[in-house]
């Protein structure tokens, strides 16, 4: 499957650093406004850490379907209590949860070539 086992990590590592650079900018900004972007980084983040952790115990097609499933359910309801329980500042907020979710669109476009050609 990958040919460099370390991939899953690398890009939750450049994800999780992506949204730490997101939170100390916006730490000059206002403390509420980090404290959001911790908030709306962390909603995606998270679930895409557990998401790597499991993703080193199989290699069944179908199991990483549902996983991935899972994932995308968890960053839903991440999402939802993040919303629903402290009313995050929006620009903080926003700003975090799409550099998160564009680190994990495109860092396999441009990160080193993991998939095996053969």
């Amino acid at each position: 499957m990958f040919a460099d086992e370390r991939a899953p990590r690398r890009l939750l590592v450049v994800q999780a650093a992506s949204v730490f650079v997101i939170v100390l900018g916006f730490l000059f900004v206002g403390v509420g406004q980090s404290l959001a972007a911790m908030l709306g980084g962390g909603a995606v983040v998270l679930p895409n850490a557990w998401f790597a952790f499991r993703m080193r115990r199989t290699r069944q097609a179908g199991v990483i379907l549902g996983l991935g499933i899972l994932k995308f359910l968890l960053v839903i309801v991440c999402l939802t209590v993040v919303l629903a329980l402290f009313e995050p500042e929006p620009a903080g907020f926003f700003a975090a949860l799409a550099v998160a979710l564009l680190v994990q669109i495109f860092g396999p476009m441009v990160g080193p070539r993991s998939w095996k050609t053969e």
